[in-house]
């Protein structure tokens, strides 16, 4: 009985094994579609429309994108962890994996188990700019006008709860800097006010405010990146300035609906290493103000947890509350 048990057993499991491999060696039976969880338009659009692109050319059958925005992103998120694990349906993953249940949003899918990451893609590093008219141009110097202020220096940011703006609150209180937020509704007005000195300095992704500070209006105080970035390079970075704990970016990748068979997920994880490692995809990256990246799917669901923990520390020290 018990051999016969065994046997059975190992029949099914060789079954389900054999399956998947089925599965894999006829991915992809159809058009693949990759969620962009924003309104067609800038950076995050423009990512997913490049990395479709050459997938389309590597495997020879068409992958389209499809923006599902609002919810701060969480539209778009739910229709993959709801559909099909075939991978036929994927999702370019940004920073609100983390951002959003740091924030105690409510979402109808758990981020870290109804999803299977596949790899990172690219980051795009914060900055910290001043206006021309602060007397600083050093971080010292920077650092020491600050603390002599009577009272609290405002920083500029794209909205309360991004990602930029969570880091500017820990970058403040890593380094005992007297500051507050004045939130905008986008980088745009947010870079206008400072530009016209009516806030002293901005916390944002290195686009577009990096094309300021380039062209001489703005004055680059850091990036938290671990290499300069190539649209402001004069501008130091974190690890230059002694503070390796600072590092982070907002960070984009591919992920699918958890259940998507493991020879698939190879698949696709080598796809994007392919994607990434073409010489004109890394240019046109870096014209968007991008670093390359690419993990291990293990290595990204770890990038996700590490992420959550730390914003979510951030929220609750720092009291920051988001209705969403």
């Amino acid at each position: 009985m018990l051999k016969r048990r065994s046997v059975l057993a190992g029949a099914a499991g060789w079954t389900i094994v054999g399956a998947s491999s089925v599965r894999a060696q006829t991915w992809p039976s159809q058009p693949i579609k990759i969620v962009v969880p924003y309104i067609p338009g800038g950076a995050t659009d423009t990512t997913g429309r490049i990395l479709a692109e050459r997938m389309t050319a590597l495997l020879g059958q068409q992958v389209i994108v499809e923006n599902r925005g609002g919810g701060n992103t969480i539209i778009g998120m739910e229709l993959v962890a709801k559909s099909r694990p075939d991978g036929h349906t994927l999702l370019l993953g940004t920073t609100t994996l983390a951002t959003n249940a740091a924030l105690g949003f409510k979402q109808p899918f758990d981020p870290l188990n109804d999803f299977q990451p596949i790899s990172t893609l690219v980051d795009i590093t914060d900055l910290v700019a001043l206006g021309n008219d602060l007397p600083a141009r050093t971080y010292a110097e920077f650092a020491d006008w600050v603390n002599k202020q009577p009272q609290k220096v405002r920083f500029a940011t794209s909205g309360i709860g991004n990602q930029p703006h969570l880091w500017m609150e820990l970058f403040k209180t890593r380094n005992k800097l007297n500051m507050e937020v004045v939130a905008y509704k986008g980088a745009a007005d947010a870079i206008r006010d400072v530009l016209a000195g009516h806030v002293p300095m901005i916390c944002d992704v290195v686009l577009p405010t990096g094309n300021h500070v380039k062209a001489g209006r703005m004055k680059g105080l850091v990036v938290a990146s671990k290499e300069r970035s190539t649209v402001c390079p004069d501008v130091p970075t974190v690890i230059e300035l002694g503070m390796p704990d600072m590092e982070s970016a907002v960070f984009f990748g591919l992920v699918a609906p958890a259940g998507v068979p493991r020879p698939i997920v190879d698949r696709l994880n080598g796809l994007v290493h392919q994607v990434i490692s073409d010489a004109d995809v890394k240019r046109r990256f870096a014209d968007l103000g991008f670093f390359t990246t690419g993990s291990t799917p293990e290595a990204y669901l770890e990038k996700i947890k590490f992420e959550t923990a730390r914003w979510t520390k951030v929220v609750k020290d720092n009291n920051i509350k988001v209705e969403g």
